[in-house]
């Protein structure tokens, strides 16, 4: 199924996990139930094509390498038999210096390879020939040499920007009120976030309250924990939670226990 491989340390602050999804030997397929998604995904389809159906854009087979952005709508992916697929998971708002593209222009897109990165070819490898212990380190070296040196003055902004929300627990801030944490302007940090994440403050307030409340709920199993992360009632959680998913929580409860 699902390996997990730690990038090397120099990329860590780039790079998430790298991963492998490996069908091949397993006479079964997978279906994956995606709902809102901060990450941006650099997908490589080594084995048989998967669909991505959007429930805003219908259904879209992939068959080659593709970049995954950041998404504000649930999607369902169908892996078939047999499915080969390597991917790197970048951290949260690290793409801007990797693929010298705002992300913003990225959220809620598929796009191919080549389209973004016309110089990269080669790191589409030949489906059924790939050597994973030849390719990661190609790709390491390459996503090394993309990264180049991280601007420094956004980068270090839209991290406390995401501080205020995780560590010191922001949940219900206003936009402003974010922006004057920060000593910088609420058109600012707009701008910030937009450049390396894609979603506006409030969206991604609101996407990680919402995530971080689903998996505290889904380790605890304590349905009113969700009142500590700024919901001020029950239909309040349920909203946030079917904006994100598509679902309602018991419902997605119940998807992510078959995953």
């Amino acid at each position: 199924m699902y390996q997990l491989f730690s990038p090397p340390k120099h990329l860590q602050n780039l790079v998430r996990y790298y991963w492998l999804l490996d069908l091949s030997t397993e006479d079964k397929n997978l279906t994956e139930y995606i709902f809102a998604y901060p990450y941006v995904n650099w997908v490589f389809t080594l084995g048989m094509p998967y669909t991505v159906k959007d429930n805003s854009s219908g259904a879209l087979l992939i068959k080659d390498t593709r970049i995954l952005g950041p998404r504000t709508n649930f999607a369902e992916y169908l892996h078939p038999e047999g499915n080969l697929a390597f991917g790197v998971t970048f951290q949260f708002g690290s793409t801007l210096p990797i693929f010298k593209e705002e992300t913003k222009l990225l959220t809620n897109k598929i796009i191919l390879q080549e389209d973004i990165l016309p110089g990269s070819n080669w790191l589409t490898p030949f489906f059924n020939e790939v050597n994973l212990d030849i390719f990661i380190p190609s790709l390491t070296r390459q996503i090394s040499q993309l990264a180049g040196d991280t601007p420094k003055n956004g980068y270090c902004l839209w991290n406390q920007f995401l501080d205020l929300i995780i560590n010191q627990q922001h949940y219900t801030t206003t936009a402003y009120c974010l922006a004057k944490e920060l000593s910088v302007s609420q058109r600012h940090l707009q701008r910030i976030t937009l450049q390396y994440a894609g979603l506006p403050p409030k969206q991604i307030q609101s996407m990680i309250r919402c995530r971080l409340a689903i998996r505290h709920i889904q380790k605890t199993g304590f349905t009113p924990d969700f009142f500590h992360y700024g919901y001020f009632d029950q239909n309040h959680f349920i909203k946030e939670v079917k904006r994100w998913s598509g679902h309602t929580p018991g419902t997605l409860f119940s998807l992510l226990s078959k995953v």
